[in-house]
């Protein structure tokens, strides 16, 4: 008799302790070890911090796909400025049921630095070129889409699509 609950025991343990480590990896404190909060500053600004920025291209996915390009110093800061108050914590996936869509790249002088899928001002995708990351963010903090929006409509608009 002995002999035959050996192995129904070891399913036992087995099915408990499996038990026990789907509710570890599933405590929230395990999640933020494993995905940690940051910033938009730190995982973008302060990497570009000392390389100057040629321009920001800015396409809307949402309706039209419109493309816009910002050389000037100051639309560029007012961009990075409002993205650097982000609040970041990384995610392993990002749902597909976004609404908005705004791409973003950043360009330096002569090569492209970190482009940015922005999803309903909710989740963040960044992509560093330099060293060749792409890292899934939540964004925690609220963010207002319409300082993106803005420049969109103002004439900004390139006709055609254009390779930079």
């Amino acid at each position: 008799m002995k002999k035959s609950l050996r192995p129904v025991m070891y399913v036992i343990l087995i099915i408990m302790l499996t038990i026990l480590l789907i509710n570890f990896f599933n405590s929230t404190e395990i999640k933020n070890r494993m995905f940690p909060n940051t910033t938009f500053k730190k995982e973008v600004i302060e990497k570009i911090e000392d390389k100057e920025i040629s321009y920001l291209l800015l396409m809307d996915w949402t309706e039209s796909e419109d493309v816009v390009t910002l050389r000037n110093r100051a639309d560029i800061d007012y961009i990075l400025d409002c993205l650097a108050a982000l609040k970041l914590k990384k995610v392993s996936k990002s749902p597909d049921t976004s609404k908005e869509v705004y791409y973003i790249t950043i360009t330096g002088q002569r090569e492209n630095l970190f482009s940015l899928f922005l999803s309903d001002s909710k989740y963040m995708l960044i992509t560093d070129f330099k060293n060749n990351s792409v890292q899934q963010y939540e964004i925690e903090n609220d963010f207002d889409l319409n300082k993106i929006k803005k420049f969109f409509g103002n004439g900004n608009k390139n006709k055609n699509s254009q390779s930079l």
